[in-house]
């Protein structure tokens, strides 16, 4: 609905789908952005409809032909590609509700569903990502370590305490030498379809009774930093960002048939579109307001996946979402924060490098 057939003359000897992707822009009228005074933005790339990145012309026409549909990972897609203006992979929402289906992710034989929670902005969700030992196991590593958290403040917030916004406890757990996290690096990976080069390390946190981070975005707005320039350069001016937090539970407040809201500890997006506002909440003015939007009560085991860019590569103010006060004074509320940049990051080590090349090997 909605859509136009465009048609394309291309050179016979063409191989690299790049050129494809670029002109197909072109003949939409799109123009690619300027270099940014640090870094280039990500040219648009092909994928098909399971994240497989297309990286040649003849997997584009396996793809055209049907012999391609089947490729990746967890086989079985349809015979067409989709082009992402913002050149990563972000799991295709179609409607609150929808869930893709992967098959092997988790352990061999077992499907994993990727759910769709919010359409603005993208949040999806997926249960059983994490067994019982993989929870303990990264709280374990972590609870020797948990300090008070920080926050990079942006230049509004000079000269304030970190504890005005946020009050969890927190610690960078590498996952290097460590086979329990190496294989939650590659699955990450494979989930998202996005290399683990491109990963910083497991924040885990802790959030004790009445214990908050109030609404933020999880990206570096460049305008927000303009007098840091070593930010500024981290994020290319704009060009380099966070692309997707995947946010584990590792363990759940409430029993069994209990109200979850009861416990509290809740993901709130208060922009998030609702019945109310389907177009996308209003500004917010009070940060630490949990009632508006969605919000995600933990469950242990689950994820959720959101996005903190558009397809397009630019920023979502929609993304904005805060930790929420645990409610019960005996509870202790355990987490982490998985964030994936759409370019490579500098947390790369022997074991990241195999996952990236298995990944990447199958690109068509």
């Amino acid at each position: 609905e909605g859509g136009r057939v465009v048609s394309l003359l291309l050179p016979a000897r063409l191989s690299d789908a790049s050129h494809v992707a670029a002109a197909v822009l072109r003949r939409l009228g799109v123009r690619p952005r300027p270099r940014t005074p640090s870094g280039q933005y990500q040219p648009a790339a092909l994928f098909t409809d399971r994240g497989v990145r297309v990286v040649s012309v003849e997997g584009l026409l396996s793809l055209a032909s049907g012999s391609g549909a089947g490729t990746g990972h967890y086989g079985g897609g349809a015979a067409r590609a989709l082009l992402l203006e913002g050149g990563q992979w972000l799991w295709p929402p179609v409607e609150v509700g929808h869930a893709h289906e992967l098959t092997d992710l988790v352990a061999p034989g077992v499907v994993t569903r990727v759910v769709t929670l919010s359409l603005k902005p993208l949040v999806v969700e997926v249960e059983n990502f994490l067994d019982g030992g993989e929870n303990g196991h990264i709280i374990e590593r972590a609870k020797p370590h948990m300090a008070k958290s920080g926050v990079a403040l942006k230049d509004a917030d000079k000269g304030k305490a970190a504890k005005e916004f946020r009050t969890s406890s927190q610690y960078f757990l590498p996952t290097t030498r460590d086979p329990t996290l190496e294989k939650i690096d590659r699955r990450v990976s494979w989930l998202t379809r996005i290399p683990i080069s491109h990963a910083e390390y497991i924040q885990v946190l802790k959030y004790n009774h009445l214990e908050h981070y109030s609404a933020h975005h999880d990206y570096f707005d460049p305008a927000a930093y303009a007098s840091n320039q070593q930010m500024l350069r981290s994020v290319e001016h704009g060009a380099k960002n966070r692309l997707a937090t995947v946010f584990f539970y590792l363990n759940s407040l409430v029993g069994e048939g209990e109200a979850p809201e009861s416990g509290g500890g809740q993901t709130n997006f208060p922009r998030a579109a609702t019945a109310a506002y389907p177009d996308g909440g209003p500004p917010v003015h009070d940060y630490f307001d949990c009632s508006r939007g969605l919000s995600v009560y933990p469950q242990e085991g689950k994820i959720i996946i959101f996005y903190s860019m558009l397809p397009n590569g630019e920023m979502d103010d929609y993304s904005l979402h805060g930790g929420c006060d645990v409610l019960f004074s005996n509870a202790t509320k355990w987490s982490a924060n998985f964030w994936l940049w759409n370019k490579p990051y500098h947390f790369v080590d022997p074991a990241r490098r195999r996952a990236t090349k298995e990944l990447t090997e199958e690109w068509i």
